[in-house]
């Protein structure tokens, strides 16, 4: 070997080493403004405080890592969200809290949640709205991030300035595909990376996966395989890409997702005969001049400027009201039904609703009663309220306000 060969095979040795060493320290780089700009997310108030969240913070107090998984949970939020069934109050003197008269989807236990929540005042829970201390939502005014704990998985991704929206397109298919909501973030969030001198120019963007929908929340193994996708994906056109510990979002997503079904009720108020059936062509008169329109279904529900369903009317066994057939028949009862969490203005709806109950049974000579034809009289419509009062002081808590869009993303 020639003096001039060993020369040649050292200074190849040397360039691979500086490239390396360059790559690592591009990617060290990349990886702490990452870290900065998703810095939010790692907090935990959602399993604050829950004494079956204390594996999920020891996870937390650890330094992040890429990659961890956790399997698929079955049945999901589709069961008690997707599914809103017909609900009514069932009001028992003997009790003193209104868990009987917010009744639920089968898989949730009101009773359990309303004790973990503060109570909200007897006095006026409901009328006064700045009475009620309210938590802003978990916010990442620079990233779109907003929402509690657990609901985005953000992926980072460093990619060339070229990159076009054909190129983007295809890696959202790749990362995220149709297993999950996802979007890019605006790309004015982000400013391009000019480089050093003589490099290429690059382009930060962050593709946010919405970690808990109607399906239940993501698993680690499911985020997993989405960082995994990702650095594929960025490595295929020269990027780079970065996102939060996957078993962290994932114990996270449980908790939201956990949280989310105990909260996801409906409060129903029934209006009955006393004696025979309310006259049909009367109280369709009512309900019109209530404000209620028929869907195709027959359900008579009040919207507001928005579109947005504040109550749905049907008859006292959930089915609808044919507006043709009203002229000719006699109805024994009505049912209203507000769904808390997607109702906005909930606990004015709320109120609404109770104001129209009694109009209704007052027009009708009828009475406001629960689903085992018990009148539900002031004191019980109280204690309802304070109930709601109470849940929806824990949604506030988390960043959720009913009817909003970070309601409408997590419950439909």
């Amino acid at each position: 070997m020639t003096d001039l060969q060993g020369a040649l095979i050292v200074l190849g040795v040397l360039a691979v080493a500086a490239v390396a060493l360059y790559n690592y320290w591009q990617e060290r780089q990349f990886r702490r403004r990452s870290e900065k700009l998703l810095a939010g997310t790692q907090d935990d108030p959602l399993l604050a405080g829950d004494p079956q969240a204390a594996s999920a913070r020891a996870r937390d107090a650890a330094p992040p890592t890429d990659p961890l998984p956790e399997p698929r949970r079955e049945p999901s939020l589709a069961d008690p969200v997707a599914d809103v069934a017909r609900i009514e109050p069932v009001f028992d003197a003997s009790t003193d809290d209104a868990g009987s008269a917010i009744d639920e989807r089968a898989s949730v236990d009101m009773p359990a949640v309303a004790s973990a929540v503060p109570t909200a005042p007897a006095a006026d829970p409901v009328s006064d709205r700045r009475a009620e201390p309210r938590s802003e939502p978990r916010s990442e005014a620079s990233t779109g991030l907003e929402g509690p704990a657990g609901l985005w998985y953000p992926v980072v991704f460093r990619l060339p300035a070229t990159s076009d929206a054909g190129a983007l397109a295809r890696i959202r298919a790749e990362v995220s595909g149709e297993r999950r909501l996802s979007d890019w973030l605006d790309p004015d969030l982000l400013a391009a990376d000019p480089g050093e001198p003589g490099e290429p120019a690059t382009l930060d963007r962050i593709l946010r996966i919405q970690a808990v929908d109607l399906r239940g929340p993501a698993t680690a193994v499911e985020l997993q395989a989405v960082l995994a996708n990702a650095h594929r994906a960025a490595g295929a056109v020269g990027g780079l890409a970065t996102a939060p510990d996957p078993a962290t979002t994932a114990a996270h997503a449980a908790a939201l997702h956990e949280f989310c079904s105990s909260v996801d009720v409906a409060i129903g108020l029934n209006v009955a005969a006393t004696s025979g059936g309310f006259a049909g062509t009367k109280l369709r008169g009512l309900i019109e001049a209530a404000g209620y329109r028929v869907l195709p279904d027959q359900t008579w529900v009040l919207a507001d400027d928005a579109g947005n369903t504040l109550c749905t009317l049907t008859d006292g066994n959930g089915a609808g009201l044919d507006p043709a057939a009203l002229r000719s028949q006699a109805v024994r009862a009505i049912s209203l039904l507000l769904d808390v969490p997607r109702t906005p203005g909930t606990l004015s709806q709320f109120e609404r609703m109770a104001t129209q109950a009694r109009q209704f049974a007052h027009a009708l000579s009828g009475s406001v009663v629960d689903d085992s034809g018990r009148v539900l009289d002031e004191p019980s419509i109280a204690r309802i309220r304070t109930q709601l009062g109470s849940m929806l002081k824990a949604m506030r808590a988390r960043g959720i306000e009913p009817g909003d869009a970070i309601a409408r993303r997590i419950f439909g």
